[in-house]
């Protein structure tokens, strides 16, 4: 007999053959009447059994499992599209925990021990798990005990430490070395007044097992272990390349992906990790940086179809707003960062109180941010962003508000009345993107306007305006900081407790200041320590510390094919370096 089977897409036929195994012998009982019942169940079973085949086959044909096993969603796109085209300036290298502001890319490539996702939660990284003594001082961070390297070799608990007690060697200089200062004996290792490395308080029970000490109690102390700065390096590269270990054909990774060219000038190459056993491994086959040279070259890329995203900049706004394609394919989302002006203020003019308060109150921060920012930023009042922990902007308006009248009355007092024998000053920016410069001019133009004071913009690379800040000499600038985790300690004590020259951004110091952060930062109660952080920052405002001028907004274009981007609780879907977002994305079918 044959069945006719249809299986989607075209007819099959499928020949049964029933053979009669019964005895052939003239003595045997008669049974026909059994065999056809068992025929039929022979059918339907023959039937049933085609049937699932067909449609698992179907199924699968229809489904898409990249290289490394990843079942892509139902509207992805073939393998051979799930590439995504992006671009960048190039960096110095992939090495962010030595040159965290040196480095482009190493998110791909990295697994700290704890991440963040979208919504800024800790999510387990190459630590499945942590915990930590009821006081908060020590932590215990488990690894996952089949991470591995890209070139196979296990991820341990050892690499880690070693890791972390490089980063604080002096003799890397490591700029960041301070994000770390909590760790028991990492700010004497680092500043020189001790030298043995295992006084520094992380250490490896075993392969698999990592205890961190810090000084004092350090609630956020899993934070500073999802920061980019905390990547793992290998030891055995490093050794034997030096700072040339992440260069292309050198390079030895541990996330979802590993680097797979760097051409200079041109481009890198990111594929999957077939090593990378964690729990993010990631839908796209491929991550192309191609890199900018030169001057900016706006969204023209993206318009040309050469990228598949692009940050909008201010200068980019107008044309996105006025193409309604365009306008439907750009996504914003506040960032928790912060634009600022600060000084030397150890050296006149700006050794003044009266005279950094009177800059502060004849800032028009509502121009700043709705005619040249194009509402990419929003007025700020303090450090701590909208929506950040902590947050105290509306709190502290007042300190800083747009005041021309205050602003005149502050300046007389520091003897200065109406700009008579201010000395010529000097405001220092890094680069010379076009955002920034035009952000500078009309911080030049209101203070001529409202304080009759002349500035000149002085613009330096951004590798020496760098090293020129943690020398304390630059005598007033145009600076911002952007949260690496989301705590208070990150943009108040991080920022602003003051440092050894070499070791802070800033040399302004208040000792009541420091020490509303130094309890803060050691407080294990929630309340308590976000309002002694409300303290330190209402001295840092009042006494005009910094000029805060504005908080971030980040603007992108993205191709309508771009998919599996989050939303989250606040509505938005960013797309930023510090999250795991990249291991979500992918391409959907309707690329053409």
């Amino acid at each position: 007999m044959t069945i006719l089977f249809y299986s989607g897409r075209k007819f099959v036929i499928f020949p049964i053959m029933i053979h009669n195994t019964m005895p052939h012998n003239n003595d045997a009982p008669d049974v026909r009447g059994d065999t056809e019942p068992f025929m039929n169940r022979m059918c339907l079973f023959v039937f049933l059994t085609m049937t699932m085949c067909a449609c698992s086959d179907l199924s699968a044909e229809q489904a898409i499992v990249n290289t490394v096993g990843v079942l892509l969603p139902p509207d992805a796109a073939p393998l051979s599209a799930q590439t995504l085209r992006l671009m960048s300036g190039e960096p110095r290298t992939l090495d962010a925990t030595l040159d965290n502001y040196g480095t482009g890319g190493s998110q791909y490539i990295f697994e700290r021990l704890a991440l963040l996702d979208e919504e800024d939660q800790l999510i387990p990284g190459a630590a499945d798990s942590w915990t930590s003594t009821e006081d908060g001082r020590i932590w215990t961070f488990h690894l996952r005990p089949d991470a591995r390297w890209s070139d196979g070799r296990p991820v341990t608990a050892h690499d880690f430490e070693w890791t972390y007690k490089l980063l604080l060697d002096p003799a890397q200089a490591n700029v960041y070395a301070f994000l770390f200062y909590e760790i028991k004996g990492a700010r004497d290792f680092n500043q020189g007044r001790i030298t043995d490395r295992d006084a520094v308080g992380v250490r490896a029970l075993d392969d698999h097992t990592l205890v961190i000490e810090a000084e004092e109690p350090c609630p956020y102390l899993p934070f500073l272990t999802s920061f980019i700065s905390a990547s793992p390096i290998p030891r055995w590269q490093f050794e034997k390349y030096g700072s040339k270990w992440t260069e292309d054909g050198y390079c030895v990774s541990n996330f979802a992906f590993k680097l797979d060219e760097w051409t200079t000038g041109r481009r890198q190459v990111f594929v999957l990790d077939p090593n990378y056993t964690g729990r993010y491994r990631a839908r796209l086959e491929k991550v192309i940086i191609e890199f900018i040279t030169g001057t900016s070259v706006g969204i023209f890329p993206y318009e040309n179809n050469e990228v598949d995203m692009a940050t909008v900049t201010p200068a980019d706004l107008p044309r996105v707003q006025s193409d309604a394609a365009l306008r439907t394919e750009m996504y914003t989302w506040p960032h928790q960062s912060t634009g600022y002006l600060l000084f030397q203020t150890k050296k006149p003019p700006f050794d003044n109180r009266k005279v950094r308060q009177a800059l502060a109150h004849a800032i028009d921060r509502d121009v700043l941010c709705r005619v040249v920012m194009q509402g990419l930023a929003t007025p700020a009042y303090s450090m701590l962003p909208v929506n950040f922990p902590g947050y105290n902007g509306d709190r502290f308006k007042a300190l800083q508000v747009f005041d021309p009248a205050q602003a005149r009355r502050l300046l007389a007092e520091a003897g200065y009345a109406n700009g008579r024998g201010f000395p010529k000053t000097e405001l220092w920016i890094s680069g010379n993107a076009q955002t920034t410069r035009r952000v500078t001019e009309a911080i030049q133009g209101m203070l001529k306007t409202h304080l009759n004071i002349d500035v000149n913009i002085t613009t330096l690379d951004g590798s020496s305006y760098m090293a020129y800040l943690y020398k304390h000499q630059i005598p007033f600038g145009l600076s911002g900081f952007q949260s690496d985790y989301p705590d208070p300690h990150n943009l108040l004590s991080m920022v602003w407790h003051s440092q050894p020259v070499g070791y802070g951004r800033h040399d302004w110091v208040s000792p009541s200041f420091d020490t509303f952060l130094e309890q803060a930062d050691t407080e294990i109660d929630p309340d308590r320590r976000l309002e002694l952080y409300a303290q330190a920052e209402q001295i840092l405002v009042e006494e005009a510390g910094g000029v805060f001028l504005y908080h971030g907004v980040k603007a992108e274009l993205r191709k309508p094919w771009i998919k599996g981007i989050p939303r989250i609780s606040t509505g938005h879907q960013p797309f930023w370096t510090n999250y795991i977002t990249h291991t979500r994305v992918y391409i959907g079918n309707n690329r053409p």
